[in-house]
């Protein structure tokens, strides 16, 4: 391992930046203090050695070797910390595991966004009711609560958190110990890799069958350096960051990359190849290192009317700039709208546009599609439009439930993944016949 390239970087070093996007303002600083303090001595919630094993993973995506899907909630709520709930999240990512390993003959790296969801970035941390009173913007259960008396940011949310996160994963473990009685066989976990420890500069390491990887937005600094042991966020396995929290003088880029997880960048369609270049540097000044392969994973989230101009000419200058990500397409965001009666909405089409879209692109410029991100929940909500049972906005109201922005359900996300190995597949026809 090579640290001698973060020489100043610690836990903390991130509170010295002049920019601390999305920051907290409590009104009680020594009561956060307390919270804070009281997180840094608890147990883990993920050992180091998985956070060891899913860098190796990632690696093996980024060449090409295995393919990652992530998916939950676009902010997970405590009220959802229950068996149903969790067995839902967990049967979906698995189904979706089985759909993608048996379409496109690879290992697949399962990643959750849950156990630890908690906290959304806002455009402003205040809000104007429609009667007129102005508070605090809902920023995730973390922070504050979605009703009007709960708003005032609270720092022992902070702890409540950590509670629903460590018993979220006791209940995953629990379903995942639990024997499958769908009949199916899903596909082999990370340790099926064909690396050697000089590709990863990692010893390998055992995988349990169906491992799941726990992730979340890196945005409450705070917290992530209350959790963070050594190099390690051990909150989560994978965390990233987003486009208002990636500024190269910021706190947030300045925490990240100091950290042994692999690390996830969002970028949009009005990201430029130099400022992509230039945070690629900052994270990762050492690409030609094999352990730095598939150390940050770039997330797409380009629209799917723009995925086709705007991303050859990012994966061109990666490639000359010498890194080797995980390149992950984000097919939500891009593809957000509102409908008339004013709820936020996404048309499942389009996302699969930008997924085939996105992948047609990395194809065609020699580079490799390593995963899709998607925001999805286990159950049969009404929140994302399709063309079979929700093709009109009259019929989303019945059953949406989202604290934050729409998500796929069950069948829409299941529906999705399958359209997009149907094309994945057609494409590999096609080439191998030399159309």
């Amino acid at each position: 391992m090579t640290h001698h390239i973060h020489d100043t970087w610690t836990p903390q070093s991130w509170s010295r930046k002049p920019v601390v996007a999305q920051d907290v303002e409590y009104d009680d600083p020594k009561a956060l203090e307390s919270v804070i303090n009281t997180l840094s001595t608890l147990p883990a919630l993920v050992n180091p050695m998985k956070i060891e094993i899913a860098r190796k993973s990632f690696a093996a995506a980024a060449r090409g070797k295995a393919f990652i899907i992530q998916g939950g909630d676009c902010a997970e709520s405590f009220d959802d910390v229950h068996p149903h709930a969790i067995q839902q999240k967990v049967k979906l990512l698995q189904e979706q595991s089985h759909l993608l390993g048996q379409g496109l003959n690879l290992p697949i790296i399962t990643v959750g966004r849950i156990a630890g969801q908690y906290a959304k970035p806002r455009s402003s941390p205040l809000e104007t009711l429609e009667d007129g009173t102005l508070t605090h913007t809902f920023r995730g259960h973390n922070i504050n609560g979605p009703g009007v008396e709960e708003r005032r940011p609270d720092p022992y949310r902070l702890l409540l958190g950590d509670f629903y996160s460590r018993t979220t994963l006791e209940m995953i473990r629990h379903t995942q110990s639990t024997p499958s009685t769908t009949g199916k066989t899903f596909v082999p976990a990370p340790s099926s890799f064909p690396l050697t420890p000089e590709e990863t500069d990692v010893t390998p390491l055992e995988t349990p069958t169906g491992t799941i990887f726990t992730s979340h937005e890196a945005l409450h600094l705070p917290y992530e350096s209350a959790m963070t042991r050594d190099r390690y966020n051990t909150s989560a396995s994978f965390i990233w960051i987003r486009e208002r929290t990636r500024q190269l003088d910021g706190g947030h880029v300045e925490y990240i990359r100091g950290l042994r997880n692999p690390i996830g960048v969002k970028i949009g369609p009005n990201t430029g190849s130099s400022t992509l270049i230039a945070l690629l540097n900052t994270i990762c000044p050492e690409p030609h290192l094999l352990e730095n392969i598939g150390r940050v994973t770039i997330i797409t989230r380009l629209g799917a009317d723009k995925v086709t101009t705007v991303l050859p000419p990012l994966i061109k200058a990666v490639q000359e700039a010498g890194h080797t990500p995980v390149w992950m397409c984000d097919p939500c965001h891009g593809n957000t709208q509102t409908s008339e009666a004013g709820l936020k909405t996404r048309h499942v089409g389009c996302m699969l546009l930008e997924a085939i879209g996105t992948y047609q692109a990395h194809r065609e410029n020699h580079s490799l599609l390593g995963g899709l991100h998607l925001e999805q929940t286990g159950d049969f909500v009404t929140e994302c439009q399709d063309d079979d049972t929700l093709d009109t906005e009259s019929n989303l109201s019945s059953n949406y439930h989202t604290l934050c922005d729409p998500r796929l359900s069950h069948v829409q996300a299941l529906s999705l993944v399958r359209q997009f190995v149907d094309f994945v597949r057609s494409w590999e026809r096609k080439e191998k016949l030399g159309y």
